[in-house]
């Protein structure tokens, strides 16, 4: 794997090890003379194959860590990502002294932040939105996994079509497609070739879905609900601009762990 490029080989290998012989990794070492039999040797193969492939670790493991909760994962969803927790922890700080009964995750994918945010917020109900039958599938299972599929219910349905919903949410919170078309041939060759291109890219300038969701929240939100929008690196913000020419107010701009530019959150003015 080192040979090939791949980045922490030692790391990738002693984690598809582990999970092929449903040990922790610390078990490897206290097992180290342990010889595997045939069958496992074959079947950890085929794992090194798809790694050497550049198959991203967490497909061929099948699930990732998010949030300290465990979640599937297929090439039919985004791998959850470590900055999209900034997301999150910000809408948990805000339901300390906001609380927070109903929320709309628009592109649930894998259902990562519902999930997380159902985990964490006992009285929330959440609704999460995908156009993708097949990551919906994997977001109930996740639901499922991590015990909370009674408090989400997932909607097929494009965020762009005229969608109804019986009523409004407190929260909406989205990290949708932002990756621009003419930044996709750029992008690694594991995020490229694997990842789901509909989830990441937007076929446009990487700001179409945030002008979708900044238009259609006006009406999915209650008054003085808050909006919430994990950006790109350096969209932060043209994000901010366009939700204040939405009739958005309060808008704030949050950081993540690299001082990067990454959430933005707006609210929906009282009439």
């Amino acid at each position: 794997m080192k040979s090939k490029g791949i980045s922490d080989s030692r790391l990738n290998a002693e984690r598809m090890l582990a999970h092929l012989l449903d040990l922790k990794r610390i078990d490897l070492y206290l097992q180290f003379d342990r010889p595997l039999n045939t069958h496992e040797r074959d079947a950890y193969k085929v794992l090194l194959r798809r790694r050497v492939a550049h198959e991203p670790l967490q497909y061929v493991l099948g699930e990732t860590e998010f949030m300290s909760l465990t979640f599937r994962v297929s090439p039919d969803v985004l791998i959850p990502r470590p900055e999209t927790e900034t997301l999150i922890e910000r809408i948990f700080e805000d339901a300390k002294t906001e609380p927070i009964h109903t929320i709309l995750d628009i592109g649930t994918g894998s259902g990562c932040i519902a999930i997380s945010l159902a985990a964490n917020l006992q009285d929330a109900q959440i609704s999460g939105l995908d156009a993708s039958s097949s990551a919906l599938e994997i977001a109930a299972q996740n639901a499922e996994l991590n015990g909370v599929q009674d408090r989400i219910q997932f909607v097929e349905g494009d965020i762009r079509d005229d969608l109804e919903f019986e009523s409004r949410f407190d929260v909406v919170v989205s990290n949708p497609p932002y990756i621009a078309l003419n930044e996709w041939d750029g992008l690694d060759e594991e995020i490229q070739n694997f990842e789901p291109r509909m989830a990441l890219c937007d076929e446009s300038d990487g700001l179409s879905f945030y002008r979708v969701i900044a238009q259609k929240s006006k009406s999915l939100l209650q008054k003085g609900g808050r909006l919430y929008l994990e950006v790109g690196d350096t969209q932060s913000e043209s994000v901010h601009t366009l939700l204040g020419e939405a009739g958005f107010k309060g808008v704030e701009i949050f950081q993540d762990l690299n001082q990067i530019n990454r959430v933005v959150r707006a609210v929906l003015q009282e009439k």
